[in-house]
């Protein structure tokens, strides 16, 4: 599967209806510690990725196309958890064109969206994680690539140790 993202931060309304609860099975590390590789971490690209790792994108100027990640136990601290990897199903052009980066965007963060309740266990309106998501690229398409990577994270950007699935945070 080649997997050459855009990178698209989705940010969340700060409303009061994001409830502050702390997680269940999961705790906070602090993010003051010294940005380098964590321990036990394996660099992978993004096109390797697969639903329930863990991992810290590293501090670095990486094309989309060119991204890897260290990739760490969820025991061991970390900053974001693939919730779910799904194809682009949205708009479509004629032929096997791009369909643009505005409808893939689209269609990408409102898939990851739907797909987080059932991932933490409460809508994400009222979760303290926010949604990250990785969609295929103009420059990834042309080689097949349609997957969509829905990360969650916490919105204190702190690290975090054990999953975040069915916390209800």
């Amino acid at each position: 599967m080649a997997m050459a993202a855009a990178l698209a931060i989705v940010v969340a309304c700060s409303g009061d209806d994001k409830a502050s609860t702390s997680p269940t099975t999961s705790t906070s590390t602090s993010t003051t510690a010294a940005p380098g590789v964590p321990d036990g971490a394996v660099a992978t690209p993004m096109k390797a990725l697969t639903v329930g790792q863990c991992f810290v994108i590293p501090i670095d100027d990486a094309p989309a196309d060119g991204r890897a990640v260290w990739v760490v136990d969820c025991s061991q601290p970390h900053t974001h958890e693939i919730y779910d990897i799904v194809d682009y199903a949205g708009p479509t052009v004629k032929g096997d064109e791009y369909p643009g980066v505005t409808a893939v965007q689209a269609w990408s963060e409102q898939s990851c969206h739907e797909r987080f309740e059932p991932f933490a266990g409460i809508p994400w309106t009222r979760s303290s994680l926010e949604i990250q998501v990785w969609w295929p690229s103009t420059e990834s398409w042309p080689h097949g690539d349609r997957s969509v990577i829905c990360t969650a994270f916490p919105q204190s950007e702190e690290r975090v140790t054990g999953s975040q699935r069915g916390t209800k945070t």
